[in-house]
């Protein structure tokens, strides 16, 4: 059960980061936008029109966006990442302490989020099934109707414009059961027509007009692809607000176009949106020329106080896509902000740690409070750590540095504080190296040539690991402190099999580097042989220290 407690903290983690916040903050920027455009009524329904269909077309993609940069970042950050390979055999000491419980886990706010995600996603799961049951029902009624081309109905074209010879692909069908005209179709289009509308040839050559305005613009491709997102995003109202007042001010731009050919009567139309308007509209896909009864009489208005729109098409769309290429990159770039700091700071602190060279000039590491030794093994770790469970970075230098850690902090400080950091440190990044380093070949030596790093036959210790645990004791003052962790004992096996000079390369609480050092002083090894000869070998020993759950020590 822990385990998918886990699962929803961290997939509500990553929700945030790729989904969540862009949706945020394009909902801070939509809201003074679709205030602004409801206040100014009086802008040509064009500008209405673009402003609203870019604001729907951004959010998926600053969603989209979000996620490649995050990906972008990850890649250019790599090159700067250090390997850090670990074969090791831990010693594993238990004490008393209490386990995160699932209780603490369910009060987490990413576990909700996680949760919530999910619903969210299966019901934008289901809206989009629904559509393709949609589409499916509309290829259904396209098996019933008998198209034939526009082009052959001649008295059709006398009473249409000149330019509508331009859509000779276009395939028209008459029916009984449908009741207001619409058109479908991405290559090939087409336009269905009420029957009752052949007795009343001025209403018919006025419905086709309409309905090859919308082909002429592919408003079927994109009013499909828009249906999609308000889908996806089906929990945010603003969403359902824009598409519905996008809908009306694209019927609005097409009655325009319609009416700005002499040949059709502006009184005859707008009594044409009457009849239709009361009639019902079956087919959600398609396009309609009723899309909404109660925005007639805004069409009609707009109609009556609106001339052409083809001179401003050109600077609306400019304006627009401008202005949503440049919304989609602020969604895209903005950050997590973790106290103050953000994940860009903090991946650029790892990607400075992992390049520190190994000098004695490397500042002083200080996490959740304990001093980090500056070593090959533990630095690494520090640069893969994930952002999610990095809570805070301080970096001190100068005399501040040395005020607070003396001698220690004279080259800098950086003070981490990281959430849960059992889960942390064995949760880390992958890594990666452009150029790997070879191997160590068996036989070769230290630079200092008094020991060997590699050898045919390795130390092996006397009785196992469970020689040392028989002898190991858990510190009262760690156990009272709650405090546990790994240390890692470096050290030479002699030629006689004894441990010589044994130091601390990864340590933790006070009280258990005491331990480890107390226990491995006492370890008896089997010594390393090269070319069946004993020598002098440097070997590294992990000991993890663990808090068990219950009362007894275990």
């Amino acid at each position: 059960m822990m385990e998918f407690v886990d699962l929803l903290q961290s997939f509500g983690d990553q929700m945030i980061e790729h989904f969540w916040l862009p949706v945020i903050v394009w909902t801070f920027v939509a809201v003074p936008i679709t205030i602004f455009l409801y206040k100014r009524a009086s802008l040509e329904p064009i500008y209405h029109y673009h402003s609203r269909t870019a604001l729907l077309l951004v959010l998926p993609l600053g969603v989209l966006g979000a996620y490649l940069m995050d990906i972008i970042s990850r890649a250019t950050q790599a090159a700067g990442e250090g390997m850090f390979i670990v074969i090791q055999n831990p010693i594993t000491v238990s004490g008393n302490a209490s386990a995160p419980s699932i209780l603490s886990g369910l009060s987490n706010p990413n576990f909700w989020i996680g949760a919530g995600s999910i619903i969210v996603g299966s019901v934008a799961a289901l809206l989009v099934l629904k559509l393709i049951f949609d589409f499916a029902q509309l290829k259904n009624i396209e098996q019933e109707l008998n198209f034939s081309p526009l082009t052959s109905d001649k008295d059709l074209l006398g009473n249409l414009p000149s330019e509508s010879e331009k859509c000779r692909n276009t395939l028209i069908a008459y029916s009984d059961s449908v009741n207001i005209p619409f058109t479908y179709g991405w290559l090939n289009t087409k336009i269905v027509i009420p029957a009752d509308l052949k007795k009343q040839p001025s209403s018919l050559a006025m419905a086709v007009q309409h309905e090859l305005i919308h082909i002429k613009n592919r408003d079927f491709l994109l009013n499909n692809f828009l249906i999609v997102i308000k889908s996806l995003f089906w929990f945010h109202p603003l969403i359902y607000r824009l598409y519905t007042l996008r809908e009306e001010y694209r019927e609005v731009i097409c009655d325009n176009e319609v009416l700005s050919n002499k040949e059709f009567s502006q009184k005859k139309y707008a009594s044409l949106l009457f009849d239709l308007a009361k009639r019902d509209h079956q087919q959600k896909l398609a396009l309609s020329m009723a899309v909404n009864p109660s925005s007639l009489k805004k069409r009609i208005q707009i109609m009556s106080n609106q001339n052409s729109l083809s001179m401003n098409f050109r600077s609306s769309f400019l304006i627009t896509f401008f202005a949503a290429s440049l919304l989609t990159l602020t969604i895209s770039c903005t950050d997590m902000s973790q106290d103050g700091i953000t994940k860009s700071e903090i991946e650029q602190t790892q990607a400075q740690i992992a390049n520190t060279p190994s000098t004695p000039k490397q500042p002083l590491y200080i996490v959740n409070g304990e001093e980090w030794d500056n070593d090959e093994s533990s630095i690494p770790k520090l640069s893969r750590l994930k952002t999610k469970y990095i809570e805070s970075i301080d970096v001190l230098k100068g005399e501040k540095a040395t005020q607070e850690y003396g001698e220690k902090g004279k080259n800098g400080v950086i003070k981490i504080s990281v959430l849960n950091p059992d889960k942390a440190f064995s949760d880390l990044k992958e890594e990666v190296r452009m150029d790997p380093p070879p191997p160590p070949v068996p036989g070769s030596k230290s630079d200092k040539g008094d020991y060997f790093v590699a050898v045919e036959n390795m130390p092996e210790l006397v009785g196992g690991l469970a020689s040392l645990q028989k002898i190991m004791t858990y510190p009262e003052e760690a156990s009272e402190a709650g405090a546990e962790g790994r240390v890692i004992v470096q050290f030479i096996v002699d030629k006689e099999g004894n441990v010589v000079n044994p130091s601390i390369i990864r340590g933790t609480h006070k009280s258990l580097n005491e331990e480890a050092l107390r226990v491995v002083k006492q370890a008896d090894f089997k010594p390393g042989t090269q070319n069946g000869n004993p020598v002098r070998v440097q070997y590294s020993l992990p000991i993890s220290f663990k808090l068990s759950n219950d009362d007894t020590e275990s």
